[in-house]
């Protein structure tokens, strides 16, 4: 970093980036945000609406300024390993939009590329970041409900894919990569990594959409802990996201983002109230900063985004055989 404050140039100014920028609290304070698109006049009207400091009209020239210290990268999936390295070869650092890639090669050279050109990488997975998900792994991990026995994340949520999210090859598939890698994190950031998939698409309920738009998976662990993602696309109303995770004394449960967390344990029932934390985007950035300060690898590094894509991409492949898949990530990116 070449000031106190990071030059972070967001890439690609679609809806979520204006998520993103419209979410960062308080961590705005120790960033210069900067805009990038391939259409200038959406980089500037992003760049008046977020109070940026500058905006580009292509990403390269963005890569290549000397007010921007790393790049948000909120392309689509099928981008992410050009526009990753266009950073990296820049020396610019790389917050990466989940998931890292489309396909677990493109996933491989981004981490690579990284390594080699020495830049940070870190994958934008903010569900870790949720108060209620940090809060859920400190009692799973003190033993607040016992031993775990079943995780169970499930969400409907009326969205019509459109664009290149409407296409396989582009998306890498449908709602499982583009969503559901969120529950796949969950699950191993709770229960560490697990050894099976079974997975199942939904009958399509919306059209227009090549990927699935539902799936149930089943993950197993080796010590019999087992996992129930079912996550959908849904042209009726939303099933919020809702968690449930049962241990052999006890049972923790919140909607994801409702600010609250319940334990149940016996008798006892103890709720947890929590600020409004931003979706964990404030963390997640304020992490991604004191990474690249500190010259260290963050919580969601490339290669925990790796797994997660491994993980998705195990469900793809259980999903078409019909058979339960053992879990196999690579050694060696």
């Amino acid at each position: 970093m070449k000031q106190s404050r990071l030059g972070l140039c967001v890439i690609g100014c679609g809806a979520y980036a204006a998520e993103f920028a419209g979410s960062l609290g308080k961590v705005r304070h120790d960033i210069d945000l900067h805009f990038a698109s391939r259409d200038l006049r959406k980089a500037e009207a992003y760049t008046r609406r977020f109070g940026g400091r500058s905006y580009f009209g292509g990403y390269v020239e963005a890569a290549e300024s000397d007010e921007v210290d790393a790049l948000y990268v909120c392309t689509p999936h099928h981008l992410h390993r050009e526009h990753c390295r266009l950073g990296a070869e820049n020396g610019k650092h790389v917050l990466v939009e989940k998931p890292l890639a489309h396909t677990v090669e493109d996933a491989a050279a981004i981490i690579r590329d990284a390594e080699s050109l020495g830049i940070t990488l870190m994958v934008a997975e903010n569900i870790r970041y949720f108060s209620q998900v940090r809060r859920c792994k400190r009692l799973v991990s003190e033993g607040a409900i016992g031993d775990l026995r079943l995780i169970n994340f499930q969400e409907e949520y009326p969205f019509r894919a459109g664009g290149w999210r409407s296409q396989e090859r582009l998306n890498g598939g449908g709602v499982i990569i583009d969503g559901g890698i969120h529950k796949f994190h969950f699950m191993r950031f709770l229960a560490g990594e697990p050894d099976s998939v079974f997975a199942t698409e939904l009958p399509k309920s919306m059209t227009g959409q090549e990927g699935e738009d539902g799936m149930v998976a089943t993950l197993r662990w080796s010590n019999g802990t087992v996992g129930v993602i079912n996550h959908s696309w849904t042209s009726g109303k939303p099933l919020p996201p809702a968690v449930q995770v049962a241990g052999s004394s006890g049972r923790i449960s919140f909607e994801v983002g409702s600010g609250q967390l319940t334990v149940e344990s016996g008798s006892s029932e103890r709720t947890w109230r929590f600020p409004p934390d931003n979706r964990g985007i404030p963390a997640m950035v304020q992490e991604f900063i004191e990474c690249v300060a500190e010259s260290r690898e963050p919580e969601i590094s490339g290669r925990e985004g790796l797994k997660d894509l491994i993980l998705v991409k195990t469900a793809y492949k259980s999903a078409r055989s019909g058979e339960v898949e053992n879990v196999r990530y690579l050694e060696h990116p």
